[in-house]
């Protein structure tokens, strides 16, 4: 089956859901020792906006180990138009500028046709990439290995990360930082895709390597798991 059918198919599946529930990991290590961790179990009605969140998390900042525990439930009103539904409802929440790796519309504006060219391409070469195992249940994984981090998608991440580091109040965006700084980027991901064309995992890895101030050479590896219920 074509990797563009498959694609299609999930996004039709999971646009329709009313309720999202999984867990969330990442872990981080420098040098094979472990320098954060995060885990948040959530359950979310994308129609109500009903939230709850178990989050555990300790990250290592500026040489202190800093450990956060909570629980809660809220509800988180959609800023969406009453033609948006489905899973896809939350993606609403974030500015799309921010997708751009911080660019402004009239920054993306000014790219022009040749702009909007290079981010076809940069999709196109990325879909072009994506290896696709089927399995004899009907259900499929697909992966897609860089061992270089495209430009876009390091501007993209880069541009995400400086937004939102802020060390003294958010000691888990300082963890993520560290990421920034990479070089020789491996990324890694992987999509298990259940036979309903229901997305049950994901899991991101990016590995690198990263200079402190003193010139010595770090090996930097992360790794995100999202598991849907």
């Amino acid at each position: 089956m074509s990797k563009l059918k498959i694609m299609y198919d999930v996004i039709n599946t999971m646009k329709e859901k009313e309720v999202v529930s999984g867990t969330f990991k990442a872990l981080g290590m420098k040098d094979q020792v472990e320098i954060g961790h995060f885990v948040n179990e959530f359950e979310k009605n994308l129609t109500s906006g009903e939230t709850k969140v178990k989050i555990n998390a300790e990250f290592e900042c500026q040489g202190k180990k800093l450990k956060h525990d909570s629980q809660s439930e809220f509800t988180m009103k959609s800023c969406s138009s009453h033609n948006h539904h489905g899973f896809l409802k939350h993606m609403d929440h974030h500015n799309p500028h921010e997708h751009l790796g911080g660019q402004t519309q009239s920054d993306n504006n000014c790219c022009g046709i040749k702009g909007k060219l290079t981010k076809l391409g940069f999709m196109l070469n990325v879909l072009n990439q994506i290896k696709v195992d089927e399995k004899e249940d009907k259900s499929v994984i697909l992966s897609l290995n860089l061992t270089e981090m495209p430009e876009e998608l390091a501007k993209l991440f880069q541009g995400k990360m400086s937004e939102k580091a802020m060390p003294e109040n958010h000691p888990h965006h300082a963890f993520m930082k560290e990421f920034c700084t990479l070089s020789d980027h491996k990324v890694g991901l992987s999509l298990w895709i259940n036979k309903d064309r229901e997305v049950e995992k994901i899991v991101v890895t990016v590995d690198g390597n990263q200079i402190d101030a003193l010139k010595e050479n770090h090996v930097i590896s992360l790794k995100a798991e999202l598991i849907l219920n």
